[in-house]
């Protein structure tokens, strides 16, 4: 019998226990499945007991743990999360979702609240169990793993926090997002305060309490929800949009980013949420012959910038005219839009051709959303906050644009070619200065571009805007600094007229990167000291990532690859590209795909 364990149990988790639940069905080999993960099924990220102010980020019709391989059989845990939570009878009432017959249906384009995903996830948990083959024994384990230890004969033993040893023939470790441990000067006081779980925050903060958020992303997002709705407060709708009803409970809530740049929001109106867009210019074959050294690059390392950012911009561009010329005149003018471009494209005409779309459509600049912004500055506090309100304003027009945005449309082409993007900059196909860039400043740019807010979270920032609970006067990259009375200064440092604002909470509206070096989980740490895991080292830097092959198996500190072992999702950042996401057959297919692949390597 093979036995094989799965450690960490989040949305990754789930796609390889799915995955082996197909193969032993298809094989019939016996397997003994160890399932390791102190809360059963997932990361608290999904807990069902959160609130309902804490929602998803993608539309519930995006969101499927079902299978989709093919020649896979139809099983009974095929269902989405739209479906499911239909079957379930929830119902919208107000803002949030119950069981009930009273209230509104839920919309494949509704936003659920995360505890929902929980509740999917432990039905899909269930669900995997029942279908499971006689010929596959799972064994579940509401602990720790703390060490894998390598045994003879290629075998491996996790050793779990209840003292409990597990010899198994493969290990997948699918541990998902991990807090990386505090620096010195962290502990003593200088570091923002971590931002999950959101509860603890509100425990933190009085009314009108001076507080600091550093990031404008989805973390963000989730600790606004947390001092305004989860506070008593409540979003309704204004002459002008959104209005913000205080409870007097809210802190003053100054945000910053190091970038400064205001976060793009999802289109309301889901365009092409399914992927069915063709490129004209970056096509899946132009960015493989850039990728096996027969494009621009001739030395076998791809700089980004030059040979791969050019075309992805010039996508952008024929993706805002072909959805100007849809609204214009329908599928047709569509079709003779596209055409002509892919004329112009070949002919080497193209730029010509933007040009002249562009007296009818107007100026669309996506280069612009790429540019390093370094040593943007801005003449006053209360200029940045114009340009943050006024971006946003902007943005929100375009996500709730009839018939959907061109710009958003353009906007859809990171996510949409996601796949084809991995392709070129994942496992050392970048030069060293392109991949420090990349993960610098162009990774952002695209996470900003295809992993935006809900709209209506937009929305609700420019209300609280206009109500005065937050402000955006710090302009990038502020400073943060610890003062004797126990209060905390944060400086503007690119305002030529610099300010610096008092707070008595600074909280971290951002993730850490996993870093194996300064990894916070115990067992992540103790396998970087016995070096079965090592950082990637990106000729001759490493970069914090864990060090992986193509097939997913890590190197250990001799640079030998450990074939017992495999690793998926966010630990892998770095080395892969966009691993942070819920796996679906349908809009990320790629996920689950790889997960088959350590499937058929662990058990045939």
């Amino acid at each position: 019998m093979i036995e094989m364990a799965v450690v960490g149990l989040g949305p990754w988790g789930l796609c390889v226990f799915e995955r082996v639940v197909n193969r032993t069905r298809q094989t019939g080999r016996p397997v003994r499945l160890h399932l390791i993960d102190p809360n059963s099924t997932g990361s608290s990220i999904y807990r069902p007991d959160q609130p309902d102010y804490l929602i998803l980020n993608n539309p519930c019709g995006q969101i499927s743990l079902g299978t989709a391989i093919p020649d896979d059989l139809s099983p009974a845990y095929g269902v989405g999360l739209h479906e499911w939570a239909v079957q379930r009878g929830y119902r919208w009432i107000g803002d949030e979702c119950r069981i009930t017959t009273r209230g509104i249906p839920i919309e494949s384009s509704d936003y659920l609240p995360r505890r929902l995903m929980g509740e999917y996830l432990s039905w899909f948990f269930d669900a995997l169990l029942a279908e499971a083959p006689d010929q596959l024994e799972i064994v579940p384990h509401r602990a720790t793993a703390t060490d894998i230890v390598r045994l003879a004969q290629g075998r491996e033993r996790i050793i779990l926090d209840n003292g409990v040893p597990l010899d198994v023939d493969h290990v997948v470790l699918t541990s998902g997002h991990t807090f990386n441990d505090e620096e010195p000067i962290d502990r003593a006081g200088l570091r923002p305060l971590r931002p999950y779980p959101v509860d603890y925050l509100k425990q933190l903060v009085t009314p009108a309490s001076p507080v600091a958020i550093g990031g404008m992303g989805l973390v963000t997002f989730d600790i606004l929800a947390a001092f305004t709705i989860g506070l008593g407060g409540s979003f309704c709708e204004g002459t002008r949009g959104q209005r913000y009803r205080a409870s007097g409970k809210e802190p003053v809530i100054d945000l910053y980013s190091r970038s400064g740049i205001p976060p793009i929001a999802k289109s309301a109106t889901g365009i092409d949420a399914t992927g069915d867009y063709q490129p004209i210019v970056c096509t899946p074959d132009l960015l493989s012959a850039i990728r096996d050294g027969s494009g621009p690059s001739t030395d076998r390392r791809i700089d980004f910038r030059v040979d791969v950012l050019p075309l992805l911009v010039a996508e952008m561009c024929a993706r805002y005219h072909t959805h100007c010329a849809f609204l214009r005149g329908g599928d047709d003018e569509r079709t003779r839009v596209r055409d002509q471009l892919e004329a112009s494209w070949t002919a080497d005409r193209f730029d010509a051709a933007i040009r002249d779309l562009s007296r009818l459509d107007g100026q669309f600049d996506p280069e612009s959303l790429f540019i390093d912004d370094s040593v943007a500055r801005f003449e006053t506090g209360d200029h940045y906050e114009h340009y943050v309100y006024a971006a946003l304003a902007s943005d929100v027009r375009e996500a709730f644009a009839p018939g959907g945005s061109p710009t958003k449309a353009a906007q859809e082409v990171t996510r949409i070619l996601r796949d084809d993007i991995r392709s070129v900059v994942e496992f050392g196909s970048l030069s060293l200065n392109s991949y420090l860039d990349f993960q610098s400043q162009i990774r952002s740019r695209i996470t900003r571009l295809d992993a935006g807010p809900p709209p209506k979270r937009s929305q609700q920032l420019l209300a609280l805007m206009d109500a005065g609970i937050v402000r955006a006067r710090l302009g990038p990259d502020p400073t943060i600094a610890h003062r004797a009375d126990n209060q905390k200064v944060v400086r503007s440092t690119r305002l030529d007229d610099p300010i610096e604002i008092n707070v008595d909470t600074v909280v971290r509206g951002h993730l850490d990167m996993p870093s194996l070096d300064h990894s916070a989980s115990p067992l992540l740490a103790r396998l970087y000291r016995t070096g079965r895991l090592t950082q990637l080292s990106y000729q001759g830097t490493a970069v914090g990532s864990v060090a992986i092959s193509d097939n997913f198996h890590p190197y250990d500190v001799e640079g030998r690859i450990q074939t017992q072992l495999s690793v998926l999702g966010v630990l892998t950042e770095g080395t892969r590209f966009f691993t942070h996401y819920v796996p679906s057959p349908k809009s990320r297919r790629r996920a689950v795909v790889d997960a088959q692949a350590c499937v058929e390597m662990a058990i045939g």
